[in-house]
């Protein structure tokens, strides 16, 4: 099959068809009918022809912190989404947050033309900024903000300054906060901040606040815990930085004979399966994270169709919903 039979069976131009699977402009009607035979068909474009003529593959990268995450898979989800329907193929790198290693990947994927990259970054220092902006493909940014950039991120803040909220409406007064490596702005920063607002808001002392730095993993969760029991055990409540770390920790719980949430309540970040089946179910701030996959693969599109590419940086702040179970 060649673009001249899609167009026919489409009822477009084979002019049509090229801009379709060229990234260039075209209406929703027109897209539409070349999609739907497309995928009756399953017509492939010539992919070397096609580098050819644009200088470009229809590929994306995605640069993630990690693969072993709900979060991450959603974001995933939400990208391929968006550009599948648009013919582009996604390849993923998983960088351990690690800038060396997002360097690699930058490289890589502008060396092979690749349309585009969306990273989820987890910090924001000026060498990540420095790099990022040199990169001669259009990138989008997910989870962080950063200036002059495309980005996609969340109310960090005020996702945990609610949830806090929730917690102290509960009568509880003596709560401890697990939360992650403050490099991080949005998990390590916003969170902790938004829990202490909340607390002083209460007429709460924030400062007195006991604070413990766990990773991103469970096992380090139910560690931080174990540590925070054994310093503060006059806690009623306690704040995680993820539902990931929140598992963790409703173990240790459950282990040291804390009963939640007659005792102690707990609460997290998050909105995974596992919250919905723990005992009790645990109480989050849902993040949309699908919806921010496809805000970002939105936004590259937008890039990509762009005269020159240029513009100024678009920026979007995605809301949260607190969903209140039975660990509160």
């Amino acid at each position: 099959m060649t673009l001249k039979e899609v167009a026919r069976l489409a009822n477009v131009s084979a002019s049509a068809v090229s801009r379709y699977f060229n990234g260039g402009s075209l209406s929703e009607e027109k897209s539409r009918a070349i999609r739907a035979v497309i995928e009756k068909t399953g017509f492939q474009p010539n992919q070397l022809a096609h580098t050819l003529r644009t200088g470009r593959v229809r590929q994306v990268g995605v640069i993630v912190p990690r693969i072993h995450s709900s979060a991450v898979s959603q974001v995933t989800a939400g990208i391929n989404s968006v550009l599948a329907r648009e013919g582009y193929l996604l390849v993923i790198g998983s960088a351990g947050g690690d800038i060396r290693q997002e360097s690699r990947y930058l490289d890589m994927m502008q060396s092979y033309q690749m349309a585009g990259v969306i990273l989820m970054a987890t910090s924001v220092t000026p060498e990540k900024q420095a790099l990022y902006r040199a990169c001669s493909i259009p990138l989008v940014i997910t989870g962080q903000q950063f200036e002059g950039l495309d980005c996609v991120y969340h109310d960090d803040f005020h996702a945990m300054r609610e949830l806090a909220a929730c917690m102290i409406r509960r009568g509880r007064r003596f709560i401890g906060y697990i939360g992650v490596s403050e490099d991080d702005p949005a998990v390590g920063q916003l969170r902790r901040q938004g829990a202490q607002a909340a607390l002083r808001e209460a007429g709460l002392d924030a400062d007195a606040m006991p604070i413990v730095t766990a990773s991103f993993q469970m096992e380090s969760g139910h560690e931080a815990m174990v540590r925070l029991l054994s310093e503060h055990p006059e806690l009623d409540g306690v704040l995680c930085a993820t539902d990931v770390i929140a598992h963790g920790a409703l173990l240790a719980l459950h282990e040291a004979g804390r009963r939640v949430p007659d005792d102690i309540s707990i609460a997290g970040i998050g909105d995974d399966r596992a919250d919905r089946i723990s005992v009790p179910q645990l109480s989050v701030a849902r993040l949309y994270q699908t919806e921010c996959g496809r805000d970002a693969a939105a936004y590259l599109l937008q890039r990509l169709e762009a005269p020159g590419r240029g513009g100024p940086a678009r920026q979007s702040m995605l809301g949260y919903t607190i969903i209140e179970r039975g660990s509160i």
